[in-house]
């Protein structure tokens, strides 16, 4: 064991001398190339900002439409403390089983002080059973930070056929 420890230590030290592996990309020391100058941009302010290139494609990302209908009824909606601000969840009730992707995404309000919800999620592609009531009901939940909190007074969920609320 010792001996192959040398000779490894030994083989290594000399490749390591060697001039072709000391320029090849196998040397961690050649990974990163020489330095250059980075672009630099004044601010407002006279600061000096790094111009960074972007990852973004050139035309911009598509802009996604959500396709997904609103939950037919909107059973009970609940909002919770938590250590970040709460947690609003919302139960939607379907007419039969096979409903998925649920979520609730926030939707333009009229009023600084509400929060409005649209309750969305996906119908089955075919007819499935019914099921009972209980096997209907859906839970979606959102998490609000403290700061996008504060001052809000009443939260909104929507659905196709009516809306729930929470007030302060």
């Amino acid at each position: 064991m010792r001996a192959k420890l040398i000779a490894s230590g030994l083989v290594l030290t000399l490749l390591g001398g060697c001039a072709t592996i000391s320029e090849s990309r196998f040397n961690p020391l050649n990974w990163f190339g020489p330095s250059e100058p980075a672009p630099v941009a004044t601010a407002a302010d006279g600061s000096a900002v790094i111009v960074l290139p972007t990852l973004s494609p050139r035309k911009g990302y598509p802009e996604l439409i959500d396709t997904r209908p609103l939950a037919p009824q909107i059973t009970d909606v609940q909002v919770v403390r938590s250590a970040s601000g709460a947690i609003v969840t919302a139960t939607a009730l379907v007419p039969s089983l096979g409903y998925y992707d649920a979520q609730l995404v926030r939707a333009e309000s009229d009023s600084a002080s509400t929060l409005v919800f649209d309750y969305r999620l996906r119908p089955p592609q075919k007819s499935v059973g019914t099921g009972n009531a209980a096997q209907r009901r859906i839970p979606a939940a959102y998490s609000i930070s403290t700061p996008e909190l504060a001052g809000i007074r009443a939260i909104i969920v929507r659905g196709a056929n009516g809306a729930r609320q929470v007030r302060r």
